[in-house]
């Protein structure tokens, strides 16, 4: 089976009062249909620039330095091609962490699903985008859906906005559905029925998905697959049940620690120190300074992907993180 989406060597970088910030780096990842992946590392370890500049929405200050994106193994960037619009709405659809401001305050809801229809559906008829909204609408959990479509943004609490937020991504039945934080703004009630939602998403509507979260509690519930970003780069991947039960590499091991689900019986660790500040030419393993397993050579060279079968790791010592929880 071919990938629905091919990122390869992805580095961006950000300009700014202090010089060039590298906030991407050798970013590689494939969605294969169906693929439910969730993005997972702390604030400021590069995951919203990722998967924003898949879809060519990178601030004014950021720009994609190298690499290549392919959809449907045609090349959307790269040598000289930079068709990323393409994508947005018809083919990947985008949940943005805070609805209130990815809503126009001054459209009603349905009118901004129907604006999303007639860009990426104009084939279709007026009456069939009418049917596609309704549909749609329904299945997002709302007591009087009819109500929402006549709503405003600011008529609808936070986590109806959310909800109206996931039907404009996926009015237009896009292949693809990232979800970038979309629960983390919202209290823990209405936080679990957005994350059905997700879930829905992911199982019954037949989305891929790529769920964007620094929490690895959410992040298993749905997710087949995991990729632990840290300092800009992908630094493990793999399925979702292998990286939780046998993490490979530190940092994610780290941050298993600190999550109480898998520490009953322990007290948990954080992790100490800061990430670092990567500028060009930064040299070595980018979670060195923070790392208890770190040798020497973690900081001479860069260090290179391992793949292993189905997962892979960023690691010169990945028998240094083994997975220990409670007494034993």
């Amino acid at each position: 089976m071919d990938p629905l989406l091919s990122v390869r060597s992805l580095r961006v970088e950000a300009t700014s009062s202090v010089g060039t910030i590298v906030a991407v780096d050798r970013f590689d990842l494939d969605i294969y249909p169906g693929d439910v992946i969730g993005l997972i590392g702390e604030s400021g370890s590069g995951k919203t620039t990722a998967v924003r500049s898949l879809l060519g929405l990178t601030e004014r200050n950021v720009r994609i330095a190298e690499g290549s994106i392919y959809f449907q193994g045609e090349q959307v960037l790269g040598d000289g091609k930079n068709h990323l619009d393409r994508l947005r709405g018809r083919h990947v659809g985008m949940v943005f962490q805070n609805a209130s401001s990815s809503l126009n305050p001054l459209l009603k809801i349905k009118t901004q699903m129907r604006q999303v229809l007639r860009v990426n559906q104009s084939a279709q008829r007026a009456a069939a985008h009418q049917r596609r909204i309704e549909e749609v609408i329904s299945r997002m959990g709302f007591h009087d859906p009819k109500r929402v479509l006549r709503s405003y943004p600011h008529q609808l609490s936070g986590g109806m906005r959310q909800r109206a937020a996931i039907a404009i991504a996926i009015v237009s039945e896009p292949e693809i559905v990232i979800a970038d934080e979309s629960t983390s703004a919202l209290d823990v009630t209405t936080q679990a029925e957005v994350m059905d939602l997700v879930r829905e998403l992911a199982t019954d509507m037949g989305h891929s998905l790529i769920y964007v979260t620094h929490d690895l509690l959410l992040a298993a519930e749905v997710c087949t697959r995991m990729a632990v970003m840290y300092g800009g780069e992908i630094v493990e991947e793999g399925p979702t049940a292998s990286v939780i039960a046998a993490p490979r590499h530190p940092y994610t091991l780290g941050l298993l620690r600190s999550v109480p689900m898998w520490a009953k019986k322990a007290p948990l660790v954080g992790i100490e120190g800061t990430p670092p500040r990567v500028t060009p030419g930064f040299i070595g393993c980018r979670f060195a300074s923070r790392c208890a397993h770190a040798v020497g050579a973690c900081s001479e060279a860069d260090v290179e992907w391992t793949q292993r079968r189905d997962s892979g790791f960023r690691c010169i010592q990945p028998k240094g993180a083994p997975l220990h929880t409670g007494n034993g």
